[in-house]
């Protein structure tokens, strides 16, 4: 009887030791995505100048038309009509709405945020054109988001923008949008936030442009 009791007991602890390895394990995992998010973000902004200048827009009152080019855009890496066909029907059926509600947030915020432009829905009225290029989004994962936090989990839209002078070929300025963030629960949501978040950086770097 001793020795049952005594096997029984090692089993016991053996699985008390496995369950505890596994927990840490899993915590080891949160915690480096955490810290990997967190280097990531500070090592390089989301949205910075690479060519030209965005001086001429500041304290403008430039009305700014914005033009989504998605031609050579992807989904996490995926043409974008694979990527819909693999989620399902809803996906395929939503996306343009999708789209479209984004894109509308992008010229809000832009407009409610910025200082030195506004926006206008007709290119004939414009001074400036916005081109934003997108090269891919990644969705991110509402699970991730919830569990760990802090950033994890987030959308992320990548790609270029180009701003020209109304008739002109050459851009004022080209930025470079890497990766820029967006939260949220719902993966519509998070693309509208990470077009929101575009359209914040973008303010506050025309606010920051030195003539």
């Amino acid at each position: 009887m001793n020795v049952i009791i005594k096997y029984v007991y090692l089993q016991i602890e053996k699985n008390r030791i496995k369950d505890k390895r596994r927990v840490m394990k899993k915590s080891a995992i949160f915690l480096f995505i955490l810290v990997a998010s967190i280097l990531t973000a500070a090592a390089k902004s989301d949205v910075e100048v690479i060519k030209g200048s965005l001086a001429e827009l500041k304290s403008s009152d430039a009305k700014m038309f914005v033009r989504w080019d998605y031609s050579n855009s992807t989904i996490e890496g995926k043409a974008v009509k694979t990527y819909l066909k693999e989620q399902g029907p809803d996906w395929e059926r939503d996306y343009d709405a999708e789209i479209a509600r984004a894109e509308e947030n992008f010229r809000e915020r832009l407009a409610d945020k910025s200082s030195d432009v506004t926006t206008v829905t007709s290119e004939q009225t414009a001074d400036y054109i916005i081109v934003m290029k997108v090269s891919d989004f990644q969705y991110g994962s509402a699970a991730l988001s919830a569990a760990v936090g802090f950033g994890a989990g987030d959308a992320h839209l990548s790609g270029k923008m180009e701003i020209y002078k109304k008739g002109s070929k050459t851009p004022i300025a080209v930025l470079d949008v890497d990766g820029v963030p967006g939260a949220g629960y719902g993966n519509e949501i998070r693309r509208v936030n990470a077009y929101r978040e575009l359209a914040e950086n973008l303010a506050k770097l025309i606010k920051k442009a030195k003539k």
